[in-house]
């Protein structure tokens, strides 16, 4: 299994953005290796390689996928192929991106994820607690310390790297500080759930390729709010 693209598509099932843009195009070529699909796609008169989960697709195929990120000069181990851009994707399914944009989900050979759907409504801050836009704007002060929110789980991501990843949204902060990750190793929540989710504040995690997080809490458990 090509390990650089494995991190990669495991970081895309984590970032706090939900899907990014569709694409429908017609497979021009495509091969299966350790564990991904790869396919050579023609889409509005434009030619280029796609890599995601692995997929029962042929030549001929129409296809839709969702665009998460772009490298360049990409070496799959697998294939002893470099490829000079190459698109990874989210979601490899038969036919036309309209017709499928509602039932498209992703599935990462790690784990599953489930996107993002609950309505968050403001949540009332737990006793003793912090808003999540809190711990962004305390993050200094907070890091290593045990802090606890109150909010709606809005995303997971379940036996990631062998760790559940529980996104918590309590409807403060601005983009980029409105939701947090809650790190557990075997706890976990459902979307929709108002939890309190509670664990210790880390500060500056990078896992590569440009996935950074400012604030992320590990050790997590989750309460059911009532």
């Amino acid at each position: 299994m090509n390990s650089k693209l494995s991190v990669a598509l495991v970081l895309l099932l984590l970032s706090p953005v939900t899907w990014a843009i569709d694409h429908t195009g017609t497979i021009l070529e495509t091969m299966n290796s350790g564990g991904y699909t790869y396919a050579k796609i023609k889409a509005k008169q434009k030619e280029f390689w796609i890599a995601g989960s692995s997929a029962v697709v042929k030549v001929g195929d129409t296809i839709s996928f969702n665009e998460q990120m772009k490298m360049h000069n990409f070496t799959s181990k697998t294939l002893n192929r470099t490829f000079k851009d190459i698109m990874f994707v989210g979601g490899i399914t038969q036919g036309n991106s309209a017709e499928n944009v509602s039932s498209v989900s992703a599935t990462s050979v790690h784990g599953k994820i489930s996107a993002p759907v609950a309505k968050v409504d403001k949540a009332t801050k737990a006793e003793g607690g912090y808003t999540v836009a809190e711990l962004f704007s305390k993050k200094s002060e907070l890091s290593g310390k045990k802090v606890k929110v109150r909010g709606t789980v809005v995303k997971v991501s379940n036996a990631i790297m062998k760790t559940n990843w529980i996104h918590i949204q309590d409807g403060t902060g601005a983009m980029g500080s409105d939701d947090i990750i809650f790190r557990a190793p075997t706890a976990t929540a459902n979307v929709g759930d108002v939890v309190i989710a509670s664990g210790t504040l880390v500060t500056d995690q990078d896992f590569g390729y440009g996935y950074k997080y400012a604030v992320i809490v590990e050790g997590a458990s989750f309460e059911i709010s009532k």
